[in-house]
Parts: C-alpha cells; sequence; structure tokens
C-alpha cells in the first residue's frame, strides 16, 4: 500500500461512516452495513465510485433506476429521486454521459423541477441528442409489459453502466413490500425486469439500498434474512412467503443509513478520485432540490410533501453534505505536510 491507497481508503472509511450515521438509533444501517462491507472487502463509498470511473464512458447512456411509491398515498418518496436526479447531474459534468432515469410516472414532475436547480435540461425522448440534458421515462406497474417495455428501451441503445437507487424490487414469489412488510406490488414499476436484462447482458450494475427490498439487495441475502426485521422467510406482513429481501443479486453494494446518503457518499468519492471535488455539489444546491422535490409533491417517509428525506431533515442533511464535501477538498491541502506521516505510518505495516 502507498500514501495514495491509504489516502483513499481512510477517505472511503470516513464517506462511509457519514452515511451510516443512525439519527433513529434502531441500527438496521450498522446490521446492513456489515454485510456489505464483507461483500465488497473495502469501504462502500469508493468501492462504487471506482467502478464507476472505470465504466461511465462520454456519450454512452447510463440508465439510473430510481423511486418508491408509498402506501397508501400511491405517490413516490423523496430518497432515491432526489439523489438520482443530483447523480443524473454529475454524470454529465464529470463524465459527459447521458442518464436515463427510469422511474415510476410518479416521479417524472420531480425530476423536471429538479433539472433547473441543477443547471440541467429534461427530455423524455431517449433518443434525444440534446447536451447536458438528461432523460426521464416512466416504467410500467403492468408486469405483463414489463419484459416489452425493458427490450423497447434497450433496443435504443445499451448503456455503460446500470444503477439502481432505492429502486423496489420484488423478492422470490414476485412480490413487492414497503419497509414494514406490506405488499405493494400493485403500485410499483417492474423496472427490476429491466435490471435483469442488464446483468445478463453483462452490464456493470450498482445498488444502493437502506433495508433489503431494494433492487440488488440479494447480494448479501443470508446476512439480510437473518438480521433485518420481516425479512426472515415467512416474516412479511403480506404473507408472501420469503419476506421482504429482494431475488435480485447486484454484482456491486451500497447499503446506507438513507439511500440518498450513499449516493451522495458515491459522488463525492468520486469527484475525489476525478481530482476535481468541485463536481460534488454544495448544500445550497441540496437544499434547492429537497425544496423542488417536495413542491413538487414527494413524501417523505411519512407522507407529507416536505422537505425531507426517510423522515430526516435539512438540520442533519445539509451539514453531513457540507462535511463530506470539506473530507475530500482536505486532503490536498495538506499533502506535502503530511509526508512523513505516511511513510512512518505506513512502515508499521498495521495497513499491509
Amino acid at each position: 500500500m502507498d500514501k495514495k491507497e491509504l489516502t483513499l481508503l481512510n477517505l472511503g472509511d470516513n464517506l462511509d461512516t457519514l452515511m451510516n450515521l443512525d439519527p433513529r438509533g434502531y441500527g438496521v444501517c450498522r446490521i446492513l452495513y456489515s454485510g456489505a462491507r464483507k461483500f465488497t472487502g473495502e469501504p462502500l463509498s469508493v468501492h462504487a465510485a471506482r467502478g464507476l470511473v472505470e465504466n461511465l464512458k462520454p456519450g454512452k447512456k447510463v440508465f439510473i433506476l430510481t423511486g418508491f411509491v408509498l402506501p397508501p398515498w400511491n405517490e413516490a418518496e423523496t430518497d432515491g429521486i432526489i439523489s438520482s436526479t443530483v447523480f443524473a447531474s454529475f454524470v454529465i459534468k464529470a463524465f459527459n454521459a447521458k442518464p436515463v432515469m427510469i422511474v415510476p410516472e410518479q416521479c417524472l414532475k420531480a425530476i423536471k423541477a429538479m433539472c433547473p436547480v441543477l443547471g440541467i435540461g429534461y427530455t423524455e425522448d431517449i433518443d434525444s441528442d440534446a447536451q447536458n440534458t438528461v432523460c426521464a421515462i416512466s416504467f410500467t406497474v403492468d408486469d405483463s409489459q414489463a419484459e416489452k417495455q425493458a427490450d423497447d428501451i434497450l433496443s435504443h441503445g445499451l448503456p455503460c453502466v446500470c444503477f439502481t437507487n432505492e429502486a423496489p424490487g420484488r423478492n422470490k414469489n414476485g412480490i413487492y413490500h414497503n419497509a414494514t412488510g406490506l405488499n405493494t406490488t400493485d403500485i410499483e414499476p417492474k423496472y427490476d425486469v429491466l435490471f435483469e436484462k442488464c446483468k445478463k447482458l453483462g452490464i456493470y450494475n450498482l445498488s444502493i439500498g437502506d433495508l433489503g427490498n431494494e433492487i440488488g439487495m440479494g447480494a448479501i441475502e443470508p446476512h439480510i434474512r437473518k438480521y433485518i426485521p420481516y425479512a426472515e422467510e415467512g416474516g412479511c406482513r403480506a404473507g408472501t412467503g420469503y419476506g421482504i429481501v429482494v431475488d435480485s443479486k447486484a454484482d456491486n453494494i451500497l447499503t446506507a443509513t438513507v439511500s440518498d446518503w450513499g449516493c451522495n457518499a458515491i459522488m463525492a468519492a468520486a469527484a475525489f478520485m476525478l481530482g476535481d471535488t468541485s463536481l460534488f455539489h454544495s448544500k445550497d444546491v441540496q437544499s434547492a432540490v429537497m425544496d423542488a422535490a417536495a413542491e413538487a409533491g414527494m413524501l417523505d417517509m411519512y407522507g407529507e410533501a416536505r422537505p425531507y428525506i426517510d423522515g430526516i431533515g435539512k438540520n442533519i442533511v445539509l451539514p453531513m453534505i457540507s462535511l463530506m464535501k470539506s473530507l475530500i477538498e482536505y486532503p490536498p491541502t495538506v499533502a506535502d505536510k503530511t509526508e512523513k506521516w505516511f511513510e512512518k505510518t505506513l512502515d508499521k505495516g498495521f495497513f499491509n
């Protein structure tokens, strides 16, 4: 290990710690992180960012699957859709890639409202050549139409990355669940069909989740089934037999207390790797997109159209963004002052 690798390791641990802060105090984030860290073998934020830096290509499509619809309101929640729209802006600015957001119909209005805040355009035309523009497509809730729509989307060109963030996935019985084990199959888009097709085509995939009922989290199914409420066989309130844990298994995963926090940590780590920390957004931008999503009707987890994410307000979210930004900006400013410390630390062999 050299100085660069040690810096990245510890930066990743810092970001992972932030994205797994536990304001509720119920410990689920720590349970998930334990399983996910064993799966990746390194800090989750760095692992995910490295994969994106290696696979995102100029001019290539990036599929972003996100958007969880909440019962009984039949409206989408803020978690997932906010950070995914910021991520769409990030991949445009950092990689000149072409983001295609694939979402529940209820999310289109929020994406459209957030794009001006981020300084990007909005279209629903997947073939659009417009620069600095995100495409958004609503995906069907009708299982009988899902495969046809997935094939149609793929016919317009394969993506270089399939990225899922707080995207509902079905369990082994084909049932979708909310956090407390209720059956939400009728209201969730069936875009995990598209995810599976991308995976079979060998497209790089990365999934973010904060519970286990999101696309890709089946990668650590035994861990989730053992330790997460409603995930044990027969444990869900819907009585489907297999609990809330999804059947889909991503090749790369990231877990966090709030999926949006995990997505933010990935962008921070990627900006650091690219040597341009200005790519990571500010707390002012974060505040503005939260306002825009709430004004467009997105709900927090408790059913209120307010600028909260998973029931957590700006008093926690904005300082976290500021601290993530500061953590990636600081190391270069002291690089010449810490050279000897790194050398002596590495010589001790702890990190070998």
